[in-house]
């Protein structure tokens, strides 16, 4: 038998009952928990859903749904991280690679031509200046949006993600302390290697941080084919 909207509903307040307010993880854990229950009710059909429920929980033994609850969990997470990397890499093989190409060139002419508090700077301080600009728009971005995705493991997942943003960060800043001047080399020489790492390293940081917002969205869209499947 196929379990009606408010039976479904009623799962899912039972799954957050249990410890698992997550919206993601508690459809997931709904898909592989419905199945197992309609067999039940078809089987018998005057068992009450609550109770079908209680069977079905029992089944998992008595950490009931927490090796479930762990296993999708990691799933979600490396399910964020993929779309990342390929959300990452696709700038570099699309029509998208124009936007840090023009970011760039702006950044070398505002460091050729322009003067930062009064002071003539080089590129990897104009890309650390824009970079902190990235960080507020991504903390303006992440308030608005923490009150309707908090409760999805993707939303933490993507806080994870500013992990390779600080490392990233780091090694800019590693290269810039030891850059003596703004008139920084960018021949092809062993001189120039961290003003190149530096450029590198500030570029990342500023793609990364609207990826992550986009790669958010993807992953939550995920689950909302999920939750067609079952509202519908």
């Amino acid at each position: 038998m196929k379990l009606s909207p408010s039976q479904i509903d009623t799962l899912k307040k039972l799954i957050s009952y249990k410890g698992y307010p997550e919206i993601d993880l508690q459809y997931e854990i709904l898909d592989h928990v419905a199945c197992k229950v309609e067999v039940l009710l078809e089987e018998k059909p005057d068992m009450k859903l609550d109770d079908a429920f209680r069977k079905v929980h029992g089944e998992f033994g008595i950490f009931g749904f927490s090796d479930l609850a762990e296993s999708y969990t990691k799933s979600i997470e490396k399910r964020y991280q993929r779309f990342f990397w390929e959300e990452f890499k696709s700038i570099f093989t699309s029509s998208r690679l124009i936007y840090p190409i023009a970011l760039g060139f702006m950044l070398y002419w505002l460091s050729m031509n322009s003067l930062l508090f009064g002071e003539k700077v080089g590129l990897p301080v104009w890309g650390g200046a824009f970079t902190i600009l990235a960080v507020i728009f991504i903390i303006a971005r992440y308030w608005k949006a923490n009150k309707s995705m908090k409760n999805y493991v993707s939303y933490r997942s993507s806080v994870h993600s500013f992990t390779f943003f600080n490392l990233m960060l780091q090694v800019s800043m590693f290269g810039m302390r030891r850059l003596e001047n703004p008139y920084y080399p960018f021949d092809f020489s062993p001189q120039s290697i961290l003003t190149w790492l530096s450029v590198m390293a500030i570029s990342a940081c500023f793609i990364c941080i609207f990826l992550i917002p986009r790669v958010l969205v993807r992953s939550i869209d995920e689950t909302r084919k999920l939750q067609t499947i079952y509202e519908s």
